[in-house]
Order: structure tokens, then sequence, then C-alpha cells
């Protein structure tokens, strides 16, 4: 066996180890499909590389010619989809579908009917950097954009662009040279310079997206641990460490912290049930999220008592947002309160240049038992 072929044997390997790194993830994250999804591009690439080199070439049948070329379409659309799918950027079957049905019916076209390798190979060869190209740019409209994905949509991208330049310049000198028959195809530098570079895309691919799972389910696991359990809001531990780095980035510009404290809780559990209190909890955890812009945060810190970190934001500003939630909150009709007013108080301390958070927040909170002493369902600070 010559070293060519044996470091092309790597580019089936590299699919089978992956499919099954990819198998077992899945076990243990089944509400990731594209994982699963992954899986099989894997074991379709696997497959679609050993069937070229090993499915005899049989004139005008074409085994080796439609098996081959249909896995690898097949390796290619599970591997897009299931990139987009990670991001939540759907509707693209239609078409991977119908895009794969053009490159499907070109390759059968120029071999049963116009006889040709070499056009086949264009086919086949552009047609997989298109589908990559198409991929890399619909991954643009993801919701959210995350620097893993920054680093996915790069590989992806110059990963598609690749594939016309190596093979307009591969082909240009096997040509002339008579190498790109079907008896010599094996040969030729096209084959060669081909196997060298699956191996490597194949890896660099397979392991981006392996990384992108991987920070995906830290993630995950970094909001389970410092997420609220009954709001979509922080809570204390997952509030402290993020408004610590937020605080720090700001080099002394200003910032602000309001606290807010619901209006006699306690009444609430007492006279209505622990229900109607979570379900209370929850209603303010909600409004206090939709109000908030890209670069605040918010927690719950207590078991009524909420606090919000307003970066570039001074006094006033935070002021005007604490009064707009008061108002809100005071309009909030829940079911479990039979009619019964809901309010909440507020206090309000900006943060002085390179002030500690624990500080700030002992102000704001000063402030809010101020608020409590004066009445309630008012704001101060």
């Amino acid at each position: 066996m010559t070293p060519l072929r044996l470091f092309i044997l790597l580019n089936p390997a590299i699919g089978l180890v992956f499919a099954t790194v990819f198998v077992v993830l899945w076990l243990n994250q089944r509400n990731r499909p594209y994982i699963l999804m992954m899986a099989g591009a894997s074991a379709s690439y696997a497959l679609a590389v050993t069937a070229q080199m090993t499915i005899p070439a049989m004139p005008r049948i074409g085994l080796n010619t439609m098996t081959s070329a249909v896995l690898y379409q097949l390796a290619l659309s599970l591997f897009v989809d299931a990139m987009l799918t990670r991001v939540g950027v759907v509707g693209n079957r239609r078409w991977l579908l119908g895009i794969s049905a053009v490159i499907l019916s070109l390759v059968a076209y120029f071999f049963y009917v116009d006889d040709s390798l070499s056009t086949r190979i264009y086919v086949q060869n552009l047609g997989a950097g298109a589908m990559l190209c198409f991929a890399a740019l619909r991954l643009l409209a993801a919701p959210v954009w995350k620097p893993i994905d920054r680093v996915l949509f790069w590989v992806v991208l110059l990963t598609g662009l690749h594939f016309l330049p190596r093979t307009v310049m591969t082909m240009r000198v096997d040509v002339p040279a008579g190498m790109i028959t079907p008896e010599n195809f094996g040969r030729s530098l096209f084959y060669s310079a081909l196997g060298f570079a699956l191996v490597i895309l194949a890896l660099l691919l397979c392991l981006t997206f392996l990384l992108a799972v991987a920070l995906d389910i830290f993630d995950d696991l970094r909001r389970e641990r410092n997420g609220d359990s009954l709001t979509p809001l922080l809570n204390r531990r997952g509030f402290e460490e993020e408004a610590d780095r937020r605080l720090v980035r700001l080099h002394g510009a200003p910032a602000s912290v309001i606290f807010c404290d619901i209006d006699r809780f306690k009444s609430i559990n007492d006279g209505h049930g622990h229900a109607a209190g979570d379900e209370v909890i929850r209603a303010v955890g909600r409004l206090i999220a939709e109000e908030l812009r890209r670069e605040d945060i918010a927690g719950r810190i207590g078991g009524e008592e909420f606090v919000i970190l307003l970066p570039q934001s001074g006094h006033e500003d935070a002021r005007l947002l604490a009064e707009r939630l008061r108002a809100r909150i005071a309009e909030l009709h829940i079911g479990a309160l039979a009619g019964a007013t809901l309010t909440a108080s507020f206090g309000v301390a900006e943060a002085g240049p390179n002030e500690p958070l624990d500080e700030v927040m002992e102000r704001a909170d000063d402030m809010l038992y101020r608020a409590k002493r004066g009445g309630r369902n008012r704001v101060e600070g």
C-alpha cells in the first residue's frame, strides 16, 4: 500500500471516530438533535470515502460514482443542517434538498448520458463549495451570535471557498497530462490533493463543531448554576459574578444599581398561598427582564427582592427606570391575587469611580429601606 493511499485511509477513520464521539455525546444530550445529525454526517462521510476507494469502477453501471456521490451529498447536507439547527436558523432543508438534487442529477447526466469525468469533478466540488458558502451565509442569521459561531463561520466559509481554486489548479495540471481518466484517476494530482485536503478539512470542521457543542453545554450548565429558579433573571451568585466583571470593564464609567422589593409579600403568601406568591415573583421577574437593555443585568437575590445593574447609566437614568418599573408593577393583574393591587419599593444608587459592587449594593439597599419606611410604593435615592 502506497503512503498516499495509507494517508487517504485516514478519511474514513476520522469519520468513524467522530461519528462515535457524536453518538456518545448525543446519548447524554438528547435535547440537542443536531449532535445526532452531525454523527450521521460523519458516518456518511466515512462511507462515501470507503465506497469511492473500494467499489470497482464499472462502465455504464456507475455504482462507484453514484453511491459515493449520494453519500458525500448526504454528509454535506447533514453537516449544514446540524450547524444551522444548532444556532436556531431553520427552514434550510428545502434548499439543501434542492441543491443536492441538482448536483446529483448533473452527476448522473455526465455519467449516463454525456460521460465526462472532468465535468463530474467540477460539478461535485463546486457544488460542495456552494453548499458550504450557503451554510456560512445562513449562519449570519443566527438570533444569538457567540464567539465560537464567528470561528465556525470563517472555518466553513473558507472551506467552501477553497474548493474552486484547488479544483481548477489541479485540473489544469491533470487534463493536459492525460491523468484524469477513470483508469488513472487514482494517480492524478487532483486525487492526491483532494485526499490531503479532505483529511485536514474533515478534522477542522468536526473539531470546530465539537468545540461549539462543548461550549453550548458549558453555557447551559453555567446558566443552570447562576439562573434563578422562578424568573428569567440571575440568582444572587450569578448576578454578583457578572456584575463584578462588568464593573471592572467600565474603567470608571458611570453605573447605577437599583434594588426592588415587592411590598407586603408575606401577607400575599399568608393570604393567597405560596403558589400565588410564586406567580407574583414570576410576573415581576418577567417585567424586569422586559425593561433591560442588552448591557444591563438583573437578579433575584432574595425571596421577593431584585437587583439591577445599569452600566453606562447615571443616577437620573436609573431613577427613571425604577419609576417606570414601579408604575408597571402597580398595573399588573395577577389572577391569584383576586383583584388585590400589587406594589413594589425601589432604592437607587450610582456607583462611584472604581467603587466595589458590595458597597454600591449596600447603598442601594439603604435607599430601599428608606422607601419602605416612607410608605412603600415609591423610589428613593
